[in-house]
């Protein structure tokens, strides 16, 4: 990953902000909080036929949550290595 895509902590945005204009994207941008997100909408929002759409990019897994292979089981017979 390059430099330009981490954020000062060295930590990857995780908010996107796309904006189409009458349908079309016009802009895209990663931001590091919903309030940065927020500060490029309001840019935006003054334009005819704009809308905004942002998505948090963030997945946080909690133990229990990642699923592990389960190395006990025998393997598929039907399967060719």
């Amino acid at each position: 990953m390059s430099d330009e895509s981490m954020s000062e902590g060295g930590v990857a945005p995780t908010v996107e902000v796309r904006v189409f204009r009458y349908g079309t994207l016009i802009h895209q941008e990663l931001v590091d909080s919903e309030e940065q997100a927020a500060l490029v909408v309001d840019g935006w929002a003054e334009l005819d036929g704009v809308q905004c759409e942002v998505d948090d990019l963030s997945v946080r897994h909690h133990p229990g949550q990642i699923l592990e292979p389960d190395l006990l089981a025998p393997p598929d017979e039907d399967h060719e290595h």
